[in-house]
């Protein structure tokens, strides 16, 4: 028979579970990012490269609400929300539409991607905001990110050049099937 706390930690500890990022997560919040960087590099897709470093993050949690997806302590995930748009929305999409929530950061560990932990993490989120507004970008040269935000009930917006990019920009429709 197994004890409570021996179910505790082997069902529910070695489980994914996400949890709002910490403090003492910002150096592997930091990691993950870099790593995500570095594999879309490596896929021709280099506009995260630079983005992010420890002062970045810290800044993300001063300023956002950011949530890590982890497993045996392991953080795999990320994904932050904000009321702020980016500095580049104005420039790519100075006719889009006001946003009550922009999600930025979403990052799954590249030895992860496909098990579901991306989508697990958008759909917190998305339950976390209820049926306010939501916005975020993605760049036009990663297909499949376009193509998961889609499944998901995200819309493309608008399109527009940022960042030296071609970059859609995609709302969610809180009546979409997912």
């Amino acid at each position: 028979m197994v004890s409570g706390w021996q179910y505790y930690h082997e069902f529910i500890m070695n489980s994914p579970h996400i949890r709002k990022a910490e403090q003492k997560d910002i150096s592997n919040i930091t990691d993950l990012l870099i790593r995500c960087a570095e594999n879309m590099h490596q896929q021709g897709m280099p506009h995260w490269l630079g983005v992010y470093d420890n002062e970045a993050v810290q800044q993300n949690l001063l300023t956002k609400q950011v949530y890590v997806l982890e497993k045996d302590e392991q953080i795999l995930g990320c994904i932050a929300m904000g009321t702020e748009k980016a500095s580049y929305y104005d420039d790519c999409w100075p006719e889009a539409p006001y946003a009550e929530i922009y999600i930025t950061q979403l990052a799954v560990s590249p030895e992860k991607q496909g098990a579901g932990y991306g989508k697990q993490l958008l759909k917190f989120c998305l339950k976390q905001v209820q049926d306010k507004t939501v916005q975020l970008d993605a760049v036009d040269h990663y297909p499949a990110l376009l193509k998961f935000y889609k499944n998901l009930g995200f819309q493309i917006i608008a399109t527009g050049v940022g960042l030296g990019d071609k970059r859609h920009l995609f709302t969610y429709s809180a009546n979409a099937t997912t």
